[in-house]
């Protein structure tokens, strides 16, 4: 009779526990968003200085491995599907497909995972260093709000510079699709941007930037609220660095599935094409 007692009572704590995480993340991120927002009309909340340098080193230095990376992928995604193509139909077709699933996932999707492993990386080992080296807390005795003077700038910059990630990515890896369907399959120019036309719509391209924002809101809540929360030596921020990245690539994928199925859902009703 204890066993299954013991049972109800151990499953009881853990979703109690989780459930307590979950609240005290809810209310990070809703404070992390309301000091972001306030911060933009009250210098007193973070240093406008702060922003630029995180404008500077989430977006900027992101750039040569957006572009590197973006190429590569609209090129091998060309070489390896312009063969299968041309077995059913013109090879030409092709433009149409990178099109589409560059601008409407693919470039978005690892546009995030990207930004995850650089920035979302750095953002928890920050301030998990900061955490346990307890410059958190002082902080806070100051009467300086952790989460405004050091969260905020970072989910503003985030939210700001992610976007812009995807568009260098998604024009990076549209070009390198067509300079590997001109010249290694000998698709012309005009049929190129022909299909490009036929197939391509701006909501594929609104549609990809509303999920970057999307992505960059869950890479930087998730991974400044890990770092706040490391306790203990040095090795909880590495420990916490890991968690961080992989719940944030497991929301980023979940959460590209949502909005795919509410996409399909509102161009069935007409809504988007």
């Amino acid at each position: 009779m204890a066993a299954p007692t013991k049972l109800i009572s151990d499953l009881g704590a853990l979703v109690n526990r989780y459930i307590e995480v979950l609240g005290a993340a809810v209310k990070f991120g809703g404070a992390a968003i309301w000091y972001g927002v306030r911060g933009i009309f009250n210098r007193r909340i973070y240093p406008r200085h702060d922003l630029i340098v995180h404008m500077d080193y989430t977006g900027a230095r992101s750039t040569p491995i957006m572009v590197l990376l973006g190429f590569l992928v609209g090129a091998s995604l060309v070489i390896q599907t312009t063969p299968s193509i041309a077995r059913y139909g013109p090879a030409e077709l092709v433009a149409g497909v990178v099109g589409v699933s560059v601008l409407r996932t693919l470039g978005p999707l690892l546009a995030a995972i990207i930004f995850a492993g650089r920035v979302g990386a750095g953002f928890t080992a920050e301030l998990g260093t900061m955490a346990v080296s307890e410059e958190i807390l002082a902080l806070d005795t100051m009467g300086i709000h952790p989460v405004g003077y050091l969260v905020a700038p970072r989910f503003l910059a985030a939210v700001l510079m992610l976007p812009a990630c995807t568009v260098l990515f998604d024009l990076s890896a549209l070009i390198g699709g067509y300079l590997a369907g001109t010249m290694q399959f000998n698709i012309s120019h005009e049929s190129w941007m022909d299909v490009t036309k036929q197939f391509v719509n701006l909501s594929n391209f609104t549609f990809g930037l509303a999920k970057s924002v999307v992505f960059a809101i869950i890479i930087t809540l998730v991974c400044c609220y890990k770092g706040f929360t490391v306790r203990g030596s040095g090795m909880e921020v590495g420990r916490a660095t890991m968690q961080a990245i992989v719940i944030s690539l497991i929301l980023i994928i979940f959460s590209d599935f949502v909005m795919s199925m509410v996409y399909n859902f509102l161009s069935k009703l007409g809504i988007v094409e």
